[in-house]
């Protein structure tokens, strides 16, 4: 958002980091994470056809309720994910890493390979899905197919689930869920 901090930032990364705006990010990328909760393509880049053909990660989920300290607005219906899907049509969207808390983002993979966190995955490109999996497991999660785009409103529940916990339940920042497959009794 401030193109002067994004200068800073990729100088002090590495001498081969970019930086610009973010028109030159969607042109830069070829998988997007889409983290503006709830504006559009549309209203933030210049031309949003940019998007076509990428996988664009949205991560996003519904906001606390302002009146209600502690409380959380319903997700949205469509489902955030569904509405950049509607807005840039030639994307590749993926709706994921949104039950993921950010303190547990932040985590080493050393620290998040062996409580196996699931990191549900709704799209329709198979190939995205994909792609969003093998980046969830590189970064020590647990990539879990949850089907067709139009299932994110079910995942949406979950980010509801675990904010519960967090908030109402006093469980803490790092709460989570991973989901096991057992094998069947007499397999």
């Amino acid at each position: 958002r401030d193109l002067d901090k994004a200068e800073a930032a990729a100088r002090a990364a590495s001498s081969s980091a970019r930086f610009g705006d973010l028109d030159a990010a969607a042109a830069f990328g070829e998988v997007i994470l889409y983290t503006v909760r709830g504006v559009l393509p549309s209203r933030l880049l210049r031309d949003p056809r940019t998007l076509a053909g990428k996988t664009v990660i949205d991560c996003n989920n519904s906001d606390a309720d302002a009146t209600r300290p502690g409380e959380f607005l319903p997700a949205p219906v469509p489902s955030f994910a569904e509405q950049l899907a509607a807005d840039a049509p030639e994307a590749r969207v993926v709706q994921a890493f949104n039950t993921v808390p950010h303190k547990v983002l932040e985590l080493e993979r050393e620290i998040l390979v062996p409580r196996r966190i699931s990191v549900f995955l709704c799209s329709d490109h198979a190939g995205a899905k994909a792609t969003v999996k093998r980046l969830a497991d590189e970064l020590g999660f647990v990539g879990v197919d949850s089907g067709a785009l139009r299932r994110a409103r079910i995942v949406d529940g979950v980010v509801d689930f675990i904010r519960f916990q967090i908030a109402g339940m006093k469980r803490g920042r790092f709460t989570t869920v991973s989901l096991e497959t057992w094998p069947e009794e007499g397999s």
